[in-house]
């Protein structure tokens, strides 16, 4: 039983993780594009 709920917490943390830094690289790339977008343009 304590087996089966610690893997499920790891596989939670392990997606929660992958979730947030993929959002993180989509905010990321999104404002590097953005800037340059307006480096270009000037």
């Amino acid at each position: 039983m304590g087996e089966t709920v610690f893997w499920l917490k790891s596989l939670y943390q392990l997606g929660f993780v992958r979730f947030f830094s993929f959002y993180f690289w989509i905010e990321v790339f999104g404002i590097v594009g953005v800037l340059y977008c307006g480096v270009v343009w000037w």
